[in-house]
Formats: C-alpha cells, structure tokens, sequence
C-alpha cells in the first residue's frame, strides 16, 4: 500500500488540465456560482452505519487522506475567460462535524435515526464548486462503538459509484492509521489521467465506429418528454424532491426469474417497462429515452473518483412487439448494442441531428426522464480496522427541496439484499406535483406486475388520457 504521508505531498502546485467529458457536459447547465451545477446545492452524498470504535482525530486524518488521493476533490473548473479548464490544488483538510445522536438501546430504533439523520443532511447540505477540498464528512454517533458517518462532495467531483469508492479508501486510511491491518490500495488513476485519455480515445478507430453508429441509430430520432405540471419557470431556482418507494420482494424476484429465463439483466427488464410506461403515456413508439452508466469503460479507471457517470440515450422501437417478453428482448438488445459503442454523450449528440434535443431544449412544458440502477459493490462481511460498515440504502422518507441533479427527472432503483426494490423518484417541485409523480410511479408499477405476470400476452394498450 502507498504511504498516505507522502501522498500527501506529493502535489505541491496548482496544475492546469483539460475537462473531462463530462466536466464539459455539466458546463452546459452553468448558471452561476450560486444555482445549478456549480452552485452550492449540487452535491452527492451517502451514509453508513458505523460498527467499531471510532476516533475523531484519526477519522479526520483518514478524510485528509483520502482527499490527498484523489485530485477531482481539490479541482476547481475556470470557466470565467475562454474555453473553461480545471485547475489541481494541493491537498488540504477536510472539514469534519462530529455530533451525538439520541441514545436508544434499540437497533430498530438506532436504523430509523440514522437514515432521518441523512435525510436531515440532504435537505441542508450545501457545498459550491469553489469550496475547497470538496468533500465534507459528519461523524455522528449513538456511543463509542456506533455512529453514522456521512459523506457529502459537490457533484462536480464524484458520482454515486464514486462514494463508493471514497468510503472504502476512508476505511483503509483509519485502519493504517491506527496500524491495523487493511486490504490496502493501489496508486489511484486520477480524474485528469482520464480526460487526457479520453482526448486521445476521440481519434481512436473504436471511436470513429462509435461515431458512425450513434449517428445512424438516432438518426430521425427525438428523446422522449414528459409533460409538466405547468410551465417550467427557468428563471427561478429549482426546488428538487424525492419520492421514495418500495416494490415488494414478490415483484423484486419476479423481474429477476423472468430476466433470468430471457437471458437478460433485472436492469433491462425493469427498462423495458419504462420503456412500456413511456410508450402508454404519451402514444410514441419510437422511443429514445437515457440510462446512466458508470461511464468507466477503460479498464483501470474503476477506483478514479470525479463525475464520470454518462448518458446513453437508448432507442427502442416498441412498435410490432407482440408481448412484454418481446419488449425485453428488444430492450436488451438496444442496450448491449449501446454499452458496446459507449461514447461520452456530449459526442454522441454532436454527431446527431438537431431534432434529437430539440424537445428538451425548446419545450417548456416538458421534461427528460432519466433510469437507473444504484450500483453497490458487494456486502462486505469482514472488518477493516476493527469497523464493520453497512451503507445506508433503505431510504423511504420522500422528501421537499433537497440536493439538485442538473435537469429533468431521475428514476433510480436499488435492488436492496433484503430481496425487494427501493425507488426513488428525484423531480423539480416548480415542474411536477408530488401527486403526479405517486400516480406515475403506481402506473409503472402496475404495468410491471402485469407484464411479469404474464410476459407473452399481448402488451396493453396506449392510455386513453394522461
């Protein structure tokens, strides 16, 4: 393992360096150091429950640490004269708060605390893109032996898989810190590694084919939107919300045993439905609607930590399939074929024709609707450092004016260990209400139970109003 001190210094200067591809997507929605992506609401954060002793000292010097690794969380993009650029600091410390939590002896009391306490930090946490090091910790404990430990970034410097990877590198430092035995690390591969290697990636053969491809596959194309409740008032700061679901464990094993059975992912049959909901709420068929992904597609970039998830807008053609099962195979097959020619989508849509975003772009009533799966490493059994850490997925508290994504909807599910599905739908207040977005959620779940239940009928018919 690399010696966390002479990381540390390892960076002395400031160092200039090109944007990624998607540091140059998320200046596309820049409107000021106050809202938007660089404003102080665009942040990311996760939370786990703690096990072990934890010491205040020793958890901040493992937070200095793990900012020292990596450099997308002591970046500052200038976009003020020119083309905008990012710009490397040296390592700093990172702010910490450690506060106590209300002693309960109950474990189920202990698990309801700890996830309205990460509420709590979604709803009042701000942090701007010029606040360096972008990375603030809370460390709040139960007792000596438990606590809940959260960690916020401006989204300009991590994604969700990134989180991930913050925490688990946390962990490693407090454990070498205290002189316990840990996994240890391998050098990091950085966010400016990965742009320059995306620089070079463009004039690459596999690039030029990626091209050709996404050019004729959205060819004709338009990205499928949603109707607002009302107009969209752009010129006032968004109020994002959540609202949070579950699907049970019945429904949960049903999307698995029929992915199973169609030589398919849970993914892609929970995309084909909303692939099917998209279809019956507005009557198109042919259907280009966005997945995130990882967007870590060169091998050795799977530990960077920086913005590096992407958009694939995936064209479906729901028309002449006969049944669900149909729609899954189509589904699945517009997906591999998109994973196999993955571009970042700022290429993607440079190359496209103008009606593709036409709708997202000059529609004021409408909105993009993006899905997910949340992607979790493993359950990890074993402790690092004396600490035993469980990640706090099982959110269900739906909430008001909370952290913001750039623009549009975002559908995100969680296939959680307990065996069910948790959701989360993340809207701009000012654009739907909250029961707008509670009858699209039972309308997807409907059509999912009905097209696991039998997914060789023939697919239901377009609503007759929406």
């Amino acid at each position: 393992m690399s010696d966390p001190l002479k990381e540390r210094t390892a960076v002395d200067a400031s160092a200039r360096r090109p944007l990624s591809a998607n540091e140059e997507f998320m200046c596309a929605f820049d409107r000021g150091d106050d809202l938007g992506v660089f404003g102080p609401r665009g942040v990311v954060l996760a939370g786990w429950r703690v096990r072990g002793p934890l010491d205040a000292a020793t958890v901040q010097l493992a937070l200095d640490d793990v900012v020292a690794r990596h450099e997308a969380l002591r970046t500052t993009i200038i976009r003020d004269q020119g083309a905008p650029y990012a710009v490397v600091s040296p390592p700093c410390p990172a702010p910490l708060s450690v506060v106590d939590l209300p002693a309960t002896e109950s474990e189920a009391d202990r698990e309801l605390l700890a996830h309205t306490f990460l509420d709590e930090i979604d709803r009042d946490a701000r942090l701007g893109a010029k606040e360096l090091p972008l990375l603030r910790a809370t460390l709040a404990r139960f007792d000596e032996n438990d606590a809940v430990f959260v960690i916020i970034t401006n989204h300009l410097a991590s994604d969700g898989w990134s989180m991930q990877v913050l925490m688990r590198d946390f962990t490693t430092y407090y454990a070498t810190r205290r002189g316990l035995p840990s996994p240890g690390l391998t050098v990091a591969r950085q966010l400016g590694e990965y742009a320059y290697w995306q620089q070079e990636a463009r004039d690459s053969e596999a690039a030029t084919l990626a091209r050709e491809y996404w050019k004729d596959t959205l060819s004709g194309g338009e990205m499928l939107i949603l109707p607002t409740d009302r107009p969209r008032r752009l010129d006032v700061p968004p109020v994002y919300s959540v609202y949070r679901f579950v699907f049970d464990a019945e429904l949960a094993g049903a999307t698995t045993a029929l992915a199973k059975s169609l030589h398919s992912s849970p993914f892609m049959v929970l995309f084909a439905c909303f692939n099917l909901f998209l279809h019956r709420r507005t009557g198109v068929t042919d259907i280009v609607s966005p997945v995130i992904t990882s967007g870590r597609t060169e091998p050795g970039f799977e530990d960077t930590v920086g913005t590096l998830f992407n958009f694939l807008p995936i064209r479906t053609d729901v028309a002449g399939c006969a049944s669900f099962a149909d729609l899954v195979r189509r589904t699945r097959a517009s997906l591999l074929e998109a994973y196999s020619y993955e571009l970042p989508f700022g290429e993607i849509i440079a190359k496209s024709e103008p009606e593709l975003m036409a709708g997202p772009i000059m529609n004021v009533s409408s909105v993009v609707s993006a899905f997910q799966i949340s992607q979790y490493p493993p359950e990890e059994t074993d402790e690092i450092g004396g600490l035993r850490i469980s990640a706090l997925r099982r959110r269900l508290n739906s909430l008001v004016d909370v952290s913001e994504i750039p623009d549009g909807n975002l559908w995100d599910l969680d296939l959680h260990p307990d065996g069910d599905v948790v959701g989360v739908v993340k809207y701009n207040s000012l654009d739907f209400d909250l029961p707008t977005i509670v009858a699209m959620v039972d309308d997807y779940r409907e059509l999912l139970l009905a097209s696991l239940k039998s997914p060789d009928a023939p697919l239901p018919k377009q609503e007759s109003s929406v």
